[in-house]
């Protein structure tokens, strides 16, 4: 009994598939693509290049005279405001070259005090015709020597007195030390370097440009520079000097002034600027360009460069050749065959056909 039962609802099933209808041919729908807008052409392309930033002024200090170093008051990376001891010479001989002085002309100075008042006393008896004319002019030469004499005293006094002052290296204005080449106790002569003081409040960026751009760089011209500890900051700079000579890496130097340095910014920090080039220097096209991802772009065997454009009222997508131009940071330059504000295809560009119904994905999908 059970068994004529399973045969009947199997009977009963394949009887059933063989009413079903035939399966339905699959109609794919619209496949999702990702799109950009194009911009409109343009005519400059943004180029990088990497540099160093350096000190806008870099101050050698040193002492005007000899001596031997008896303090030095910083090291590489102090940071020194205007006025402060940098270092400072043993200054027991000039203080004792001062005291000699010192006593040298006071003693000119009574010498002078005395032959003023023979002077002055001689020529009183000589218009009463008490004194001889040469009498007078005995008592005019010792004046007039020891006036001399005063003065020359005085004089040496005062250099010695400037000498003290020359044992004390302060720093010029506010900054950084950059270079301390000399040592405690080390007998320097003048002139000799003893620190370099950089002034950071005020900073420079010096690049190598290829020379087949550095004709399109003049003095003026804006440019932003991203230092690699802060990458998320550009900062505004200015040329300030083009060089007319290579460098030592066949490029020639171009130095900008940053206009709002930070402190965390120092001399040798490596970083990059870009400028906004005509891009007639990168390309032979007298032509403004547009650029667009790469991945936008495809090649046919024949090599041809082609894109895939949606059309906004149909959703269906069409084939169109493009000029390709250069690799830029951006993207890929396109010369010729698009238009500010049509719709490019820039994923699944090799899985297209033409007149095919798209779906534009939302960013981020």
């Amino acid at each position: 009994m059970i068994f004529h039962r399973l045969v009947f609802v199997l009977c009963a099933a394949f009887l059933a598939v063989g009413c079903a209808e035939p399966d339905q041919p699959y109609v794919p729908g619209p496949r999702p693509v990702k799109t950009v807008t194009v911009e409109a052409p343009r005519d400059h392309v943004a180029r990088s290049f990497s540099g160093i930033a350096q000190a806008a002024r870099d101050t050698v200090l040193s002492f005007r005279i000899a001596g031997v170093l008896q303090e030095l008051s910083v090291q590489v990376g102090d940071r020194v405001q205007a006025g402060g001891l940098i270092a400072e010479l043993d200054s027991r001989d000039v203080e004792l070259k001062v005291l000699e002085l010192e006593a040298l002309t006071a003693q000119a100075q009574a010498a002078f005090n005395q032959a003023r008042a023979d002077y002055e006393r001689v020529r009183g008896l000589y218009e009463v015709g008490s004194v001889s004319k040469s009498d007078l002019d005995q008592a005019q030469a010792g004046f007039e020597t020891t006036r001399a004499q005063l003065a020359a005293v005085s004089k040496n006094l005062a250099q010695a007195r400037l000498n003290r002052s020359f044992t004390r290296l302060v720093a010029p204005t506010t900054g950084s030390i950059s270079q301390v080449p000399v040592e405690n106790f080390q007998t320097l002569q003048a002139g000799q370097p003893v620190a370099v003081l950089s002034t950071d409040e005020e900073l420079e960026f010096e690049a190598g440009i290829p020379d087949r751009l550095i004709h399109q760089l003049r003095i003026g011209d804006p440019a932003e520079v991203v230092f690699d500890v802060l990458p998320d900051k550009a900062f505004s700079a200015v040329v300030s000097e083009v060089a007319i000579t290579t460098g030592p890496l066949s490029a020639f130097p171009v130095t900008l002034r940053l206009e709002k340095p930070t402190q965390r910014i120092r001399p040798g920090m490596i970083g990059s600027v870009r400028f906004n080039l005509p891009h007639n220097a990168n390309t032979d096209s007298l032509e403004p360009f547009t650029v667009i991802p790469s991945e936008a772009v495809f090649g046919l065997s024949t090599g041809e460069q082609m894109v895939w454009l949606v059309d906004p009222d149909s959703k269906t997508v069409h084939r169109r050749q493009v000029t390709v131009g250069r690799l830029v940071p951006e993207g890929l330059q396109i010369l010729d065959g698009l238009a500010g504000g049509e719709i490019l295809v820039t994923r699944g560009v090799h899985r297209l056909e033409e007149d095919q119904e798209v779906r534009i994905l939302e960013n981020g999908s």
